[in-house]
């Protein structure tokens, strides 16, 4: 009876080897989902984290589907081993949500979702006076975002700032690091920044609030970014979250702002910038002021 026993444990233990069910799972979802536009028209660049768990085996690939709401069109499908993951054949001045699934040899993940998601450029210009001589001299910062509709937010603002100086002096923006929600003109949006830096840092003695002229760190003895040191810019935007491609009014202009604290962009100590006295109390250091931003969906 003993050794009878002792070959039925034997053989359940095999069984249940043999299934390998135990810890054989579908991956967790993705995080973290990212959309920008792509270079080329109809195109996105999807990023993502992986998922916590990979579900016991190795994840295979990675799946991103593109869904415009509302519409008959069929969703718009990618796929590949790893983020970020760019999709082809979107159709032009179209919302889109997008979901991220991971697979393994059991199967796919549950997907991670976006808003409803569409993108726009931006062309913001800045008269500066003091530097026309009896031409139109503008600092322009031309850029592109992500807006969702869905929770009202923008992600991915970066873009190019060129300033009217001789030559003229273009700085590239790829951090957007402040998104703060204000009610201007009567429309509720929000008030977007892109900096050069991965730091709000821009004025002394910190912070980035328009209105600054002297570079971060000047107080401190930090080495002027025209002497070697690093300083810092930015373009602010005013996206209306009801649609963020309408004209903006008079109080939304007046609270846009630029400046630029790198070594091209400093006059001695100062950095050039461009503000309204509506909107912060003066112009820019070189008299330079917002006067339009002009947003177009993709």
């Amino acid at each position: 009876m003993r050794r009878f026993r002792t070959l039925l444990t034997v053989s359940a233990s095999v069984s249940l080897f043999a299934c390998g069910s135990s810890s054989d799972t579908v991956p967790g979802a993705p995080t973290g989902v990212s959309v920008a536009s792509g270079t080329a028209a109809g195109t996105a660049v999807v990023s993502f984290d992986r998922p916590a768990s990979s579900g016991g085996s190795a994840i295979t690939h990675y799946t991103v589907t593109a869904t415009a709401t509302g519409t008959s069109a069929n969703p718009v499908t990618a796929t590949a081993a790893s983020s970020p993951i760019t999709m082809t054949g979107l159709a032009p001045k179209t919302a889109y949500t997008y979901s991220v699934t991971a697979a393994n040899g059991s199967g796919d993940s549950a997907a991670a979702t976006t808003g409803l998601l569409s993108f726009y450029s931006v062309v913001e210009t800045f008269f500066e006076p003091m530097l026309s001589q009896g031409t139109t001299v503008d600092t322009t910062f031309t850029g592109t975002f992500t807006y969702d509709a869905t929770n009202k937010a923008v992600s991915n603002l970066t873009g190019s700032l060129t300033e009217a100086m001789m030559p003229p002096d273009t700085v590239s923006l790829t951090h957007q690091l402040s998104s703060t929600p204000m009610t201007l003109g009567g429309q509720s949006g929000l008030l977007v920044t892109t900096f050069f830096l991965t730091t709000t840092n821009t004025f002394d003695p910190s912070g980035f609030a328009p209105g600054g002229t002297e570079y971060y760190g000047a107080s401190t003895g930090a080495e002027n970014p025209g002497q070697g040191g690093v300083g810092n810019a930015y373009a602010m935007i005013f996206v209306e979250a009801a649609d963020p491609a309408a004209a903006l009014a008079q109080a939304q202009i007046d609270m846009l702002a630029y400046a630029d604290c790198t070594a091209q962009g400093m006059m001695g100590t100062t950095c050039m910038t461009g503000t309204t006295a509506a909107g912060y109390g003066a112009v820019g250091t070189m008299g330079g002021y917002p006067v339009s931003q002009v947003t177009t969906q993709q």
